[in-house]
């Protein structure tokens, strides 16, 4: 089991668990594939909107009221890039955006499970318009991707996490996942990643 800080995770943990779930291949059966038609198109989703991520050959896997997630086709059967939205009510009360920053580096994942380890947790302040943001970043080892022949691959989440402006009980994250040979890290994905989450709008929402 991957462990938190705390027993309830926010929705900046729920999306790295998601992303390394559709990167280990047991997820997969669940999610539906969807070509995204174009680039751009807003998703309005409980309390944000997001554009679909910019370039080619990305797919929707999920979408509901809280979270859309989208996954890249490459041709590598090592390297994958995913970029998740995610919306979850929290309980906890922040005076200040540095109690939030605290609180987000205390839910990041801390050691991972029994194929994934966590080698790097940050997390900084942002300027995003919510209520309070922060920018953060993981850097994971996986040691059992399929098709690695036993190559321990870098998974990284880039990513904000912020309160809703209307509701500081709704916490909303955006990030992107690349996993692969370090080999295969790739700037332009990484400039769709960035384009991604850039884009996160709220909408209203009330506690």
């Amino acid at each position: 089991m991957i462990e938190c800080g705390r027993r309830l995770p926010p929705a900046i943990f729920l999306a790295w668990v998601l992303a390394l779930g559709m990167f280990a291949g047991n997820a997969r059966a669940q999610l539906r594939a969807t070509p995204v038609a174009a680039s751009g198109v807003a998703y309005e989703l409980e309390g944000y909107s997001i554009l679909a991520p910019q370039g080619k050959d990305w797919f929707e896997l999920k979408r509901d009221r809280q979270t859309v997630f989208f996954g890249k086709k490459i041709a590598s059967r090592t390297h994958a890039f995913v970029a998740t939205a995610v919306s979850a009510l929290i309980t906890d009360k922040f005076e200040t955006p540095e109690a939030f920053r605290d609180y987000v580096s205390r839910m990041l994942p801390l050691r991972g499970d029994k194929r994934h380890t966590v080698i790097a947790n940050r997390v900084e302040m942002d300027n995003l318009p919510g209520r309070f943001c922060v920018r953060h970043y993981t850097k994971a080892e996986d040691r059992g991707a399929p098709y690695a022949r036993g190559q321990a691959l870098l998974a990284e989440t880039f990513g904000v996490s912020c309160l809703h402006p209307d509701n500081p009980n709704l916490n909303i994250s955006v990030s992107y996942t690349e996993r692969g040979d370090p080999a295969e890290t790739s700037a332009e994905l990484r400039a769709e990643g960035e384009s991604f989450v850039r884009s996160l709008k709220f909408t209203p929402h009330r506690p």
